[in-house]
């Protein structure tokens, strides 16, 4: 395994979502040729670092909008909505999981703590001094299970825009050029894409919530 040149968040979080645009281009644009292609070691590795590239330029976007955008501005971060006295009920009912809401008695251990630590009381603040408190950084066996939801999540997120935004080229191309199976592929692709982001919003919920159950526990 040590001589796989990618660590897991490359393939999970840029690989497979640069293939998916990579495939999309060839479906909606004709290139790069990727299907029925008889690609000599040269060329295999030239896609291979291509398709890479493409991961890491859709990274860029897709935190912008869905975690930078989406998560923080309308939704909530995690660190806010484990911590909510109250749900917002609309919000609540479309992402039932991503607003659940941590037991009361862990959260007045997280604030009571939070409180002896002098730290602040809630929100990115809070999520900041309990990620870098030294019981979480001198846990090896957490960070190596938060280690796992940053994989899980990056590439969700990743692979949502990706699905998301090529399905909706690939209806706009459908609408100048009618082509049913491409409508399909479409549909199919902006269906994968919101099944992505619940998927992405599972992870990194989790990723607070494995955080502040430590905190709480050490309290």
């Amino acid at each position: 395994m040590n001589n796989i040149p990618f660590d897991p968040y490359d393939f999970f979080g840029y690989l497979a979502s640069g293939l998916l645009v990579v495939v999309g281009m060839n479906l909606t644009l004709g290139f790069p040729r990727v299907f029925g292609q008889d690609l000599k070691l040269i060329d295999s590795a030239v896609l291979l670092l291509g398709i890479y590239v493409v991961g890491q330029v859709i990274a860029t976007p897709a935190k912008a909008l869905l975690e930078d955008g989406v998560v923080e501005k309308l939704l909530g971060q995690p660190s806010i909505n484990l911590l909510r006295m109250k749900k917002p009920w609309v919000r609540a009912l479309l992402f039932p999981g991503f607003y659940k809401q941590l037991p009361e008695h862990i959260r007045e251990k997280i604030i009571a703590r939070a409180a002896r630590d002098q730290a602040p009381g809630s929100g990115e603040p809070l999520f900041l001094h309990v990620r870098y408190h030294p019981d979480i950084l001198n846990n090896e066996k957490l960070i190596a299970k938060l280690d796992g939801f940053l994989n899980k999540y990056g590439f969700a997120r990743n692979l949502a825009f990706a699905s998301l935004t090529l399905g909706a080229a690939m209806l706009i191309r459908t609408h100048f050029a009618p082509n049913p199976e491409l409508k399909k592929y479409a549909f199919t692709a902006l269906v994968a894409g919101v099944l992505l982001f619940y998927r992405y919003l599972k992870f990194i919920r989790q990723y607070s919530f494995e955080l502040f159950n430590h905190y709480a526990g050490g309290a």
